[in-house]
């Protein structure tokens, strides 16, 4: 059987009607694997020209229907309607607003339908169990089984939208009875841009007439009191002591926590117990060292987690700087430099700061790879497969998070110099 008869698509969306154009232009483009399976737009009563861009679609591909919620009921109940209500073929796939694709192994996403797979995972990874779950959180990071949703796994699906991930109820039913998960070879979902990551959850809402529950709440807070799901406690530990979430152990990932609940949530105690009751003693430990470090250090957290340009701007002009970059112009003089990350950093330090001392050849970023930009904030656009070919010295990334690039980089024999624009400080510590 072919993916259109075993495959229901569900698009969700809200107020992103940019987004949409470009995930529905690569679901409709020639070499889709997917263009002619029957896709639903669940719309949640978008307000910003997403209906209006949709109607002619529907008109044009007989396959592609939109369904309009009467109000906006959420980004999180979308997601449980999407996977609850709407597939009925045997298999669903719910997709978001922002994701892009690489259609190279959906070959091996047909193999596992025809195998009778349980969950087929749109992410390539190990098969480790904590993997797995961390994957599953993506909304479209897994293909499930529609037989897994009976009512039981549906009430969990909704019970588990005042925990933001309502679609984890279907991977722990999964893991719990031992199902049987397909894992890509290579990642089918590549993760998209999320504006306003940090009130996603309750974009279109009116912040003062939500309980502070909800409106409090976080990504590792509903994560990790999602694991409630989890029957067995082995496994529910394995899975925990396995996240990391772009850190480098769970205990720093345990201080970020700690971070944002006192920065930008007044040290809201019941997130801390949503998430403590699903520890193990080990792990309460961690968990309690990180909140005393945090709690009780003389370091000021104010700059931990930068979302916007002035934060960025703010911490560079704290930590002077100019200063520090014409200290690496001297160090580096003579040097040819190559830029990477064309992000937030990047746009502030660029805008703000003098590096004409600097000899740069050229800024890189992972987006250029996909894209037909030349040229980013006045230097040449490099594409990262294009820098083992790319005159150049050294690398600066203009970036926090840059550790795995590096790594990633020296794993392919770029033996450069590597450096951070972003200036380190004891007083004020930058989550990297």
């Amino acid at each position: 059987m072919s993916l259109r008869e075993k495959l229901d698509i569900v698009l969700i969306t809200y107020n992103r009607k940019d987004y949409l154009a470009k995930v529905l232009d690569e679901i409709f483009a020639e070499n889709s694997p997917i263009k002619d399976c029957d896709i639903t737009i669940l719309n949640n009563a978008s307000d910003d020209g997403t209906t209006e861009l949709v109607n002619p679609l529907c008109t044009k591909y007989p396959n592609l229907k939109q369904i309009i919620n009467r109000v906006n009921i959420g980004g999180c109940a979308n997601i449980a309607k999407a996977f609850a209500e709407i597939p009925q073929k045997e298999y669903v796939w719910v997709l978001a607003d922002n994701d892009t694709f690489d259609w190279t192994s959906m070959n091996e996403v047909e193999f596992a339908m025809e195998q009778g797979y349980d969950a087929i995972m749109t992410m390539s990874s190990t098969e480790d169990i904590s993997q797995i779950y961390y994957n599953a959180a993506l909304i479209s990071g897994v293909i499930y089984k529609t037989s897994l949703i009976t009512p039981t796994i549906a009430e969990n699906i909704y019970d588990e939208i005042k925990n933001i991930f309502p679609h984890l109820s279907i991977i722990a039913k999964v893991i719990n009875d031992k199902k049987k998960i397909y894992v890509v070879n290579k990642s089918i979902i590549k993760i998209g841009h999320n504006p306003n990551h940090n009130r996603s959850f309750t974009r279109g809402f009116e912040l003062d007439d939500l309980p502070d529950s909800r409106k409090y709440i976080f990504w590792s807070v509903g994560y990790f009191a999602s694991m409630e799901l989890i029957k067995d406690k082995k496994n529910r530990a394995e899975i925990i002591d396995g996240t990391r979430h772009e850190h480098k152990s769970l205990y720093e990932l345990f201080k970020t926590v700690m971070v944002q609940n006192k920065l930008y949530y007044n040290n809201y105690k019941e997130n801390l117990c949503r998430i403590f009751k699903m520890l193990n003693i080990k792990q309460k430990f961690k968990f309690i060292l990180a909140f005393l470090e945090v709690n009780l250090s003389l370091k000021d957290y104010k700059f931990y987690e930068m979302l916007t340009k002035q934060e960025w701007t703010e911490y560079l002009e704290t930590l002077k700087e100019q200063k520090y970059i014409d200290k690496l112009s001297k160090e580096l003089k003579g040097k040819k430099v190559l830029l990477y990350g064309a992000g937030l950093t990047a746009e502030v330090v660029t805008e703000k700061y003098d590096l004409t001392k600097l000899n740069i050849i050229g800024i890189s970023d992972r987006r250029f790879e996909d894209s037909n930009e030349t040229e980013c904030f006045g230097y040449k656009a490099v594409k990262p497969s294009e820098i083992r070919n790319a005159d150049f010295d050294v690398i600066i990334f203009t970036m926090k998070l840059y550790e795995k690039i590096a790594q990633s980089f020296k794993s392919q024999g770029i033996n450069k110099k590597m450096y951070s624009i972003v200036v380190k400080s004891g007083k004020y510590p930058v989550r990297s």
